[in-house]
């Protein structure tokens, strides 16, 4: 991403992630089901930006992101009838910064025409996931779905506005938590 803007040119970036899983399907009763597992992951983030020389600069900061996470995830199943089923799950998921919300630059988006500059002291958002859902089969490639949600997210990035005397900005925080929960229904 090259910028050009006080006196950083672009950035170098890279993320690793050494990650395995186990995972186990079990049918507890005669149409009930268990699915679980969990995820282990092993990340390394880093964004360093770069000088107009291209080389790293000492005038922005550098990010460095070290975690490692168990994420486990169950489904619960229940084939309570031959064309209706009721599922139940939870699980434990993560979200990362993208690159250019952690480079400490401007760079102007093209979409919306706006400026934005980087926070190199973002976190993971981390996210607590439920959900219950039924679906019936009335018929072949027919359906009717009810389902409701619920997400608490810890460390969720916000974007937020910078402003002074002829200058609007558009930044990355970390808010401290938030939750988002709602309901779908398809037919």
């Amino acid at each position: 991403e090259a910028t050009g803007s006080d006196g950083a040119g672009a950035f170098d970036a890279g993320l690793r992630i050494h990650a395995g899983y186990a995972m186990a399907n079990v049918e507890l009763l005669s149409g009930l089901n268990l699915n679980f597992g969990v995820r282990y992951e092993d990340a390394r983030q880093f964004v360093t930006p770069l000088g107009l020389n291209g080389l790293p600069t000492a005038n922005f900061a550098t990010t460095s992101l070290k975690n490692d996470y168990f994420l486990p995830a169950a489904t619960l199943t229940w084939n309570f009838a031959q064309d209706m089923q009721l599922r139940i799950n939870g699980s434990k998921t993560i979200a990362r910064p993208q690159f250019r919300e952690l480079a400490q630059q401007i760079y102007q988006d093209t979409d919306s025409d706006r400026s934005f500059i980087g926070n190199p002291f973002l976190k993971d958002s981390r996210l607590t996931n439920f959900e219950a859902r039924y679906e019936y089969y009335f018929g072949r490639g027919e359906r009717l779905t009810a389902a409701g949600f619920y997400k608490k997210i810890d460390n969720p990035i916000e974007n937020f506005l910078i402003t002074a005397p002829g200058i609007i900005e558009t930044s990355y925080a970390n808010a401290p938590q938030a939750e988002l929960y709602g309901a779908e229904l398809d037919l």
